[in-house]
């Protein structure tokens, strides 16, 4: 028996949806300057554990925090 998506009825293809384990399919986001983010607006916890993309905010274009380090250095 497959297992199925309550909202769609279709099969599950996430094996830790289909186990049951707490996880989230967003990226979490690890800022310099900021809290920590993720890219799920469903995201209730941004415990790393729960994430299997993380990535550091210095690896992405266009975050504040990469132009805020980068000045605050400049200036030192």
């Amino acid at each position: 028996m497959a297992i199925r998506n309550d909202a769609a009825n279709t099969p599950v293809t996430c094996g830790s949806c289909a186990a049951e384990l707490d996880h989230c399919h967003g990226t979490l986001v690890r800022h310099v300057l900021a809290p920590d983010e993720c890219t799920d607006p469903a995201c209730y916890d941004l415990d790393a554990d729960r994430h299997p993309l993380v990535a550091g905010c210095t690896d992405l274009d266009g975050c504040a925090c990469v132009a805020s380090e980068s000045a605050l250095a400049a200036a030192s």
